[in-house]
Order: C-alpha cells, then sequence, then structure tokens
C-alpha cells in the first residue's frame, strides 16, 4: 500500500477506494439503493429527500390522493388515506399562510416594532401547527399502509 508524497509513512494511510467507499457512504446510504418489494405489498417511501407520506406499490410512487383509489377493497386503508390527504392540503394552507404572516411581520417591523413581533409570532405559530400535522400525516400514512398490507393478505389467502 502506497501513501501519498506529502503523507509521513507512519501516520494515517488512506487508498483510493477507502475515500471513495467513505465518500460513497456519505453521499449515498440508503436512497440510492431501490426500494425492492413484493408484488401487491405497499411500503412508506423513505430516504433523506422524502417527506414520508408517500408509498410506494409495485415500483410506483402514490402520494395519498392518488392511493386512495388503490385502495378500493379496504376500507381502512382508504379513510386513512383521505384523512392524510386532508391534514396535507390544511397544513400546506397553513403554513403558506405563517410564512406570509412572518413576511408581514419582518416588513413592519421598522414602521411598528410591536405589531411587527405579533405578526412574526403568528406566522411561527402558524408554522410550527403546520410542522405538527405534517407529523399526524406521516402517522396516518403508516397506519394506512399498514392496513392495506393486512387487507391484501387476507384476500390472498
Amino acid at each position: 500500500m502506497r501513501t501519498a508524497p506529502h503523507l509521513p509513512a507512519t501516520g494515517w494511510m488512506f487508498t483510493t477506494l477507502t475515500v471513495g467507499a467513505l465518500v460513497w457512504s456519505l453521499v449515498c446510504p440508503a436512497p440510492c439503493s431501490a426500494q425492492q418489494n413484493l408484488p401487491g405489498y405497499m411500503s412508506v417511501k423513505k430516504g433523506w429527500f422524502t417527506d414520508g407520506s408517500k408509498v410506494i406499490l409495485d415500483g410506483q410512487t402514490y402520494r395519498p390522493s392518488r392511493a386512495v383509489d388503490l385502495c378500493d377493497a379496504c376500507w381502512e386503508a382508504r379513510d386513512r388515506f383521505e384523512h392524510a390527504r386532508r391534514l396535507r392540503v390544511r397544513s400546506f394552507i397553513l403554513a403558506n399562510l405563517g410564512l406570509a404572516e412572518s413576511i408581514v411581520g419582518a416588513l413592519r417591523l421598522e414602521d411598528a416594532r410591536a405589531v411587527g413581533t405579533a405578526h412574526a409570532a403568528v406566522g411561527g405559530l402558524f408554522m410550527t401547527w403546520a410542522a405538527e400535522r405534517e407529523a399526524k400525516v406521516r402517522q396516518e400514512v403508516a397506519a394506512a399502509v399498514a392496513a392495506y398490507n393486512r387487507c391484501e393478505l387476507h384476500r390472498t389467502f
């Protein structure tokens, strides 16, 4: 094993393979491996750049509003996907209201500090509320996926 000319022979020796493996593990730990599922088995899409509200069925990715159409035979999964869809829409509206209030607060901060601070606080409250609702969306989607898989298992046997 050779070391770089500027590194002493007694220090840490990194080979190109080791550095390449380290960079690859930092850049792409799990998202680069495609999720392989059994046919008809639904799973929550996971990875660094996903929010946990999408599902995968037979290689296709679905949001809760589209996943409702897949659940004709399972009423529990359909109801949970519907609830997740409604929560997503409402949290999107709340997050945008919070962003607008925060912008108004920042613009009003120079004119009237108390009014600007109040607007910014209300905006932060709306955005926090929307983030909590997104956590509920993830829980509903996970419960809907479990219900769908249970229904498919019962239909199979």
